[in-house]
């Protein structure tokens, strides 16, 4: 029994190794130089349309039409249309700021859908029919656009292929919290690694549903948005991106945003994320097998479009893990080549630390403190990994069966005072039913071999059974907490 547990374990951890390898590659791609081109200038700048898709964001809305209504482009080229599905205060917050700034000489469209359908993919798709720019830019609430924004993407359109153009995200609020460090660890490889590895590839890329401009030719000849999955972003990119569009990353031009605070709020944005994904695979993987796309740009995109899935593996890997390595301590386990075959899942764990290591490091300002505080922040984001693993794994699962679920906003407090008050009112604190008594036998589960590791001495065990005892802790008891004294 102890054999098969252990051949079944090596099978996961090989399926994950590729996963990761594939990683590695697009670090090492990622580590070519990249061709920076900022000196392209245009004879006539065109005329672009900003939308700003909103739904109940009252904390940090001003802040963004501040931002947007100090962008660098002459303001008889600019329409901002304002794509306001909310229910609470926010709508009269944008009247009262219109009202403000009336001498202004931006042209602010207000529009107010009689419904929600579609959530962002419905507003952005009812903006783009109305909207009377040739290219469309698009920020999401909690986004800060640096004034340069335009002037620095759109003369990448000069190419009549280029069909979008994504740029880096940064984080106002990466300090906040262990929290929001180990959400830029993750955000930064993202960007710094699997963006850059897959373009340099000549690979399929993606919209990262804001900070990005998109021609709107492309939109539209590409389908247009489409609200069947949870990342209409994602989605978009690929139809795109199959019908020959160009898409064009800029890493050295970030826009800044704000990182949940909660891991209540980073765990709705990942289900979102990795449910959506899923739902993409199945939407777009024949289409991508059958375009004109080179073989090694399919193998990309598939590659991406698996992302995801990855969660399933790693379930796997944690509640299995505990247990092989208890065996192989007692000598049960009896394969002639058990010792190498064991080393195959600290390799993956090694490994995937490099390619985090080497994103976080490639994005950070201050490499000095990006090496100090990675293996803190390499640690939480395990941890943090683990805890949202069991809505993850549901999210997969019904994105493959295509079970379709509402859109669910991550909730954004700003970065000022009463943040308590604020993580209060934004959450409904519902029963989590079925998932919750799953995280309950996780956590005792956790408790069970750390227990185990502590009496038998054993510390790889030790180490698997308090990421899982930890990740569960997280999710039961401190899933409103910031962790920052803010709070």
């Amino acid at each position: 029994m102890a054999n098969v547990l252990f051949g079944f374990w090596v099978l996961v951890n090989l399926l994950l190794f590729v996963h990761v390898f594939h990683e590695f590659i697009l670090m090492l791609l990622a580590l070519r130089p990249h061709k920076i081109e900022n000196n392209r200038e245009l004879k006539e700048l065109p005329f672009v349309t900003i939308q700003l898709p909103l739904f109940n964001e009252k904390y940090v809305v001003k802040r963004l039409l501040e931002a947007v209504s100090k962008l660098d482009y002459p303001k008889d080229k600019l329409e901002i249309q304002i794509l306001d599905d909310s229910t609470d205060e926010t709508s009269d917050l944008i009247g009262d700021f219109l009202k403000e700034n009336e001498e202004g000489g931006y042209e602010f469209i207000h529009i107010q859908r009689d419904d929600r359908s579609g959530y962002k993919a419905g507003a952005l798709a009812y903006g783009t029919e109305r909207c009377r720019g040739e290219f469309i830019a698009i920020f999401d609430a909690d986004f800060v656009p640096d004034q340069k924004f335009l002037m620095q993407t759109i003369p990448h359109f000069q190419d009549a292929g280029v069909g979008v153009v994504q740029t880096r995200w940064l984080h106002i609020n990466e300090g906040h919290s262990v929290l929001t460090r180990a959400q830029a660890l993750m955000l930064n490889t993202h960007f710094s690694v699997e963006h850059l590895g897959r373009k340099n590839a000549n690979g399929f890329i993606n919209f990262n549903g804001t900070a990005g401009v998109w021609r709107k030719e492309c939109i539209l000849s590409s389908g247009g948005w489409q609200a069947d999955t949870l990342t209409e972003d994602l989605d978009l990119s690929f139809r795109a991106q199959i019908k020959g569009w160009k898409f064009e990353y800029l890493f050295d031009v970030g826009s800044p945003a704000e990182l949940p605070l909660t891991f209540d709020s980073y765990r709705t944005q990942q289900f979102r994320w990795s449910k959506g994904a899923a739902e993409c695979l199945r939407k777009n993987i024949r289409s991508l097998w059958r375009s004109g796309a080179a073989t090694s740009a399919k193998l990309v995109g598939t590659f991406h479009l698996l992302n995801s899935s990855v969660y399933l593996l790693a379930v796997l890997v944690l509640l299995l893990s505990p247990a092989v390595f208890y065996l192989t301590q007692a000598e049960e386990i009896t394969l002639p080549y058990h010792a190498p075959l064991t080393m195959l899942g600290v390799s993956v764990l090694y490994l995937l630390m490099l390619v985090f290591f080497v994103g976080h490091w490639k994005s950070s300002a201050n490499k000095v403190k990006a090496v100090l505080l990675f293996i803190p922040s390499v640690l939480i984001y395990f941890v943090m990994t683990t805890g949202i693993s069991i809505y993850m794994v549901r999210g997969v699962i019904e994105g493959y069966r295509g079970k379709h679920s509402a859109f669910v906003r991550t909730p954004k407090f700003g970065s000022t005072v009463s943040l308590l008050r604020r993580i209060r009112e934004g959450y409904d604190f519902k029963n989590e039913g079925r998932l919750l008594l799953l995280e309950v036998l996780g956590f005792c589960y956790g408790v069970f071999w750390v227990t185990v590791a502590i009496v038998e001495l054993n510390p790889a065990c030790f180490l698997y059974g308090s990421i899982l005892l930890m990740g569960f802790s997280l999710s039961l008891f401190f899933k409103y907490k910031t962790f920052s004294w803010q709070a």
